[in-house]
């Protein structure tokens, strides 16, 4: 019996869930003139909300009627969590035991490899989910109600989600401009965020050592130092440098708070949750080009989140930096990393820079009149996961919808899942030949 491996698992479930939403936003009932999105609308809007990044070509909130809208916050959801993590906990539920090969597909999906607490791991991913989107609710029912009355506490619902599964997208037609200056709006979003791109394994062990084990003396994981270290950094510092070239440009007539606000918010949402409160199209092209590094990054492993990931861009740092000062190990945080785990890295890396290029070279083919960056950044948008835009998504080719639709796909999965989903495996020969002196660089 033919017997697909876990990459192929992965990658069909999030192709079948995107044919489904697809099916459903081409019905009538789904947009508000009653006639459906086109097909080549429908599966761009449903691969960017079940990849859960918040690309759109139409006004989520002015085109689509509630039905619509609540598909793709089911899109969102199941796409933040994964098709495989859900089947895990519903199986789980009516007391069916999963097999091997399925506890192989759940932590390829999920890319988790500690066998003995996987089936914890999916259990308090439903729980730490629902718990941190209800709170993200009741937060922003606060100010949503204060503008929108009762309406404001479905905005508050659909905006949580949306932002604990880093998807970005908006019932607002400027996204999160007009609350620009509200800390409590701010604040909550890029809390969510935040909790959603650290990684459900990270949550858990932060959960443990905070909260269930509080008191004890129970050191952090290695990965979960490591994505906080990178988070924090990254964030802080995108900080400061969106500040400091947007001081002149787009924050030169906002107040202090605003400025301050601002510059956060933006240094948060590229790592991949699409929501903003400037006009991204209005930044200056250096301004874009950093945004494009923080998307190229993205989230951590097992997050809702895309892009190459922290820890990978760390480890091909310290890497980079062992080949110059000739160290024979990857030496990190008083650890030292496995080879494979560099070979993924480096793999995950220029498997990335590929699609990107490849990507890229396609859209100014096909979008010739469009200028270098604006093309590139919405590429990388597509790959990170994230959602931001220069505003050009809407007006872009059929060709250039479909090649970003699979640019989604790909971020979200993974690039090496993606291809090793494509590729025919085999058995390696157990052949070793001899050792070739080449000279590089």
């Amino acid at each position: 019996m033919f017997k697909m491996d876990p990459a192929k698992i992965v990658v069909g479930s999030f192709v079948a869930v995107i044919m489904l939403g697809t099916l459903l936003l081409t019905m009538p009932l789904a947009t508000v003139d009653g006639r459906g999105l086109s097909v080549v609308n429908a599966i761009f809007t449903a691969t960017s909300a079940t990849c859960v990044t918040g690309l759109i070509v139409v006004d989520t909130g002015r085109t689509f009627t509630v039905f619509g809208q609540l598909v793709i916050l089911a899109l969102i959801q199941v796409g933040g969590l994964g098709v495989m993590t859900l089947s895990t906990f519903f199986l789980t539920m009516v007391g069916r035991r999963l097999s091997l090969r399925g506890k192989m597909v759940v932590q390829d999906a999920l890319n988790y490899y500690e066998m003995s607490s996987l089936l914890e791991l999916v259990r308090y991913i439903l729980i730490f989910t629902l718990v941190l989107e209800l709170m993200g609710t009741l937060l922003l029912s606060v100010p949503f109600y204060h503008r929108e009355g009762w309406r404001g506490v479905y905005l508050a619902f659909f905006h949580a989600i949306s932002a604990f599964c880093n998807a970005g997208f908006s019932l607002y037609s400027t996204s999160l401009v007009s609350y620009r200056g509200d800390a409590v709006v701010n604040f909550t979003v890029m809390g969510l965020i935040v909790l959603g791109g650290l990684g459900f394994p990270v949550l858990l062990d932060l959960y443990y050592r905070y909260l269930r084990f509080k008191g004890r003396s129970r050191r952090l994981k290695f990965q979960t130092r490591l994505v906080l270290i990178i988070t924090s950094l990254l964030v802080v510092s995108g900080a400061v440098i969106i500040f400091f070239f947007e001081a002149p440009n787009l924050l030169a007539h906002l107040s202090w708070k605003e400025k301050f606000l601002a510059s956060l918010f933006q240094a948060v949402t590229p790592r991949t949750a699409g929501f903003n409160t400037l006009n991204i199209g209005g930044l200056r092209e250096v301004t874009l080009f950093f945004l494009m590094i923080l998307m190229f990054i993205g989230a951590s492993p097992g997050g809702t989140g895309g892009g190459i990931k922290t820890t990978t861009a760390a480890i091909v740092f310290y890497t980079i930096r062992a080949i110059i000062r000739e160290e024979k190990e990857v030496n990190l945080l008083g650890k030292t990393v496995p080879s494979q785990v560099v070979s993924k890295a480096f793999a995950i890396f220029f498997l990335s820079m590929a699609l990107l290029v490849t990507s890229i070279l396609l859209l100014l083919i096909f979008e010739q009149s469009m200028p270098l960056i604006k093309l590139a950044f919405e590429a990388v948008s597509a790959f990170g996961t994230v959602g931001l835009s220069t505003g050009i998504t809407s007006t872009l080719s059929v060709p250039s919808k479909v090649l970003i639709s699979v640019v989604m796909l790909a971020g979200r999965v993974g690039p090496l899942t993606l291809v090793l989903a494509m590729a025919h495996r085999e058995s390696p020969p157990e052949i070793r030949y001899p050792e070739a002196q080449v000279m590089v660089g």
